[in-house]
């Protein structure tokens, strides 16, 4: 099985290729795409300076400002005013797992897989994607671009990355913010065991970006029921020591606690403006994304009066 066919399956392409992804609201896009761009006169005119940040290509470094003010900082034409969009996998431990609904894989196996299949979706629509994988914090960093070269460095970035670590989303969703110069499309894939307080945090700094966010959720049904029955070893997947367990007296506190949770989960992406979508790993990958694409799609064309 080669690479590319390991993340996106030949039946998933083929339904891929039938769809796209778009921005809801305006975003900054030019004809080569496909969105209405916001951006008036010339092509190649310079917009603004924005800090420099690891990642970004030393060619587009304003060398008189360095010499000025001994900062770095990037120079931003209209031109670049593709849609580009940014995905955030998470990488921690708890993506590790996996229950016996789902056998064939862990939710970090179907988090990768949704990953490349975006990435394949807006790459084909001649739009520019990032990847960024995150435990703790944001660590490998793929910048936006577009062409096929792209989708095989993604693929690349999924194949040589493990689930270990502490966990942290909203940390990764911040350095994310302070990387991306203009309006992007952010999308988050992850399993979202955070305060909810930090998430609203982070989703309200991408908000004054003006960026657009999708957090997308994956889950083992193990996590959502807690289907377990007798005593049992739980070890966590972040560092967390063993706990002997009687599942029939904390089955009700945890399903509590996980439904308060996820519900200030919903509330806080509402408050934000921003999309929360469920994935569960024991459903088929192509017909949960093909239905979360299909849902987008009816979203975005219901809200283009609003552009």
């Amino acid at each position: 099985m080669s690479l590319v066919s390991r993340y996106l399956e030949p039946s998933l392409i083929e339904r891929l290729n039938a769809l796209q992804l778009s921005a809801r609201r305006v975003v900054e896009g030019q004809t080569i795409g496909q969105h209405r761009s916001p951006v008036r006169g010339a092509s190649i005119e310079f917009r603004q300076h924005r800090p420099y940040v690891p990642g970004d290509e030393p060619r587009r470094l304003d060398w008189r400002v360095l010499a000025r003010t001994d900062r770095p900082y990037v120079r931003e034409y209209d031109e670049e005013t593709n849609l580009r969009c940014a995905i955030l996998l998470d990488r921690s431990g708890s993506m590790a797992y996996r229950g016996e609904r789902s056998p064939r894989q862990t939710k970090f196996d179907y988090a990768a897989k949704i990953v490349a299949s975006l990435a394949y979706l807006m790459l084909g629509q001649t739009e520019s994607v990032g990847v960024g994988t995150f435990d703790h914090r944001l660590g490998t960093w793929l910048p936006p671009h577009g062409g096929h070269a792209q989708l095989a460095r993604v693929i690349d970035c999924l194949e040589r990355t493990a689930p270990a670590g502490a966990s942290d989303p909203p940390q990764a969703m911040q350095n994310l913010a302070e990387r991306l110069g203009r309006r992007s499309l952010v999308v988050v894939v992850s399993d979202f065991f955070a305060p909810v307080a930090s998430i609203k945090t982070a989703l309200a700094r991408l908000r004054h970006g003006r960026h657009e966010a999708i957090s997308l959720r994956v889950l083992d049904p193990d996590e959502i029921d807690f289907p377990f029955t007798p005593w049992l070893r739980l070890r966590g997947l972040e560092g967390e020591g063993l706990r002997l367990c009687e599942p029939a007296l904390v089955r009700q506190q945890y399903l509590e606690k996980f439904m308060a949770h996820a519900q200030a989960l919903h509330e806080a992406h509402r408050e934000h403006a921003a999309e929360f979508h469920l994935f569960q790993t024991s459903s088929p990958l192509d017909d949960t994304l093909i239905a979360f694409l299909r849902h987008r799609s009816g979203a975005v064309a219901a809200g283009a009066g609003d552009v």
